[in-house]
């Protein structure tokens, strides 16, 4: 009887813990999704700033970037909507710049 008594506290109490640690880790991990969405559209915008400087505007490598930064973009806005920008690319109105 008490061996059944405790047994069913320690599964109870792990069961408690691991969603504990489940919803934590779902917040993290979103966090950490949101801030890698973000540096991976800053990394092609740096890269495009570079290669407009480098090869010329209209160059293939400037037209890679464009594109993949448009991709990145896009990946984030599919995946967080229009909050993934940070608030200064924003006017006071909302609209984009």
């Amino acid at each position: 009887m008490v061996w059944s008594k405790t047994l069913k506290h320690a599964a109870l109490s792990s069961v408690l813990a691991g969603g504990l640690l489940f919803l934590g880790g779902a917040a993290t991990a979103r966090a950490d999704s949101f801030d890698s969405c973000r540096r991976n559209v800053d990394k092609w915008e740096d890269r495009l700033d570079r290669d407009i400087h480098r090869y010329g505007e209209y160059s293939k490598q400037v037209n890679h970037d464009r594109h993949e930064l448009g991709e990145a973009r896009e990946r984030c806005e599919r995946k967080f909507g229009n909050h993934w920008r940070d608030r200064d690319d924003h006017d006071h109105d909302g609209d984009r710049r």
